[in-house]
């Protein structure tokens, strides 16, 4: 579910947050094993299967929080345990003509630890998330100047609480992420950077199979 996400303006520099000694790529290689592990453990039994959505229109503050949807799939493995797949597409309101806008794809894994329904009240699990942003010129570009991309990667961990209603799921979650970004234009040099992230949201689900 297009999760509601803090953004900051790309054009700001960005702390980095943790030591400099911690690769950013091993901390989401150990995240997404240590979730993988977690899951292989469970017989794969597809308990319940919940779809979502998002949409946070009425949310968006200019770059800072994006007009977004989002399309989700949940897979129970067990009554405690499940898989969770959410793709959304992003568009940042600015004063460009053509603003930031593009894809975001991420992976959970969450664990209930005292579920009275399969896949109901707190949980808490890792995530990775992928992304890309096609970037706007700004507001008064340069003759000829192209949109450059800007590619994003994300780990961390969520927490949250989800409710059933018949058929309909209600959650709520957030957690924090390390993040890292790689900007790519012709009309300046490539930078990179990582920092520390909020990922939080609301979403609404229908649960296909109870």
């Amino acid at each position: 579910m297009l999760p509601v996400k803090l953004y900051l303006p790309r054009r700001r520099h960005r702390p980095l947050l943790f030591p400099p000694g911690l690769r950013t790529r091993h901390f989401a290689s150990v995240t997404l094993a240590a979730g993988l592990l977690v899951a292989l453990a469970h017989p794969v039994s597809a308990q319940t299967i919940t779809v979502k959505a998002s949409i946070n229109p009425l949310l968006s503050v200019e770059e800072l929080i994006p007009l977004s949807a989002g399309l989700g799939l949940e897979v129970g493995l067990t009554p405690r345990s499940a898989l969770q797949v959410v793709g959304s597409y992003r568009h940042f309101r600015a004063q460009d003509q053509e603003p930031d806008s593009g894809p975001k794809l991420y992976v959970d894994y969450r664990y209930y630890f005292a579920a009275e329904k399969p896949q109901t009240g707190f949980f808490a699990g890792p995530f990775v998330g992928a992304g890309r942003l096609k970037l706007g010129l700004g507001d008064d570009p340069p003759p000829g100047a192209t949109r450059g991309k800007l590619t994003e990667k994300e780990a961390g961990v969520l927490f949250g609480y989800q409710q059933l209603f018949s058929r309909l799921t209600l959650e709520a979650f957030a957690g924090p992420a390390y993040r890292w970004e790689t900007t790519r234009n012709a009309n300046y040099a490539t930078s990179r950077t990582d920092f520390l992230w909020l990922r939080a949201g609301v979403t609404l689900g229908m649960r296909v199979k109870q």
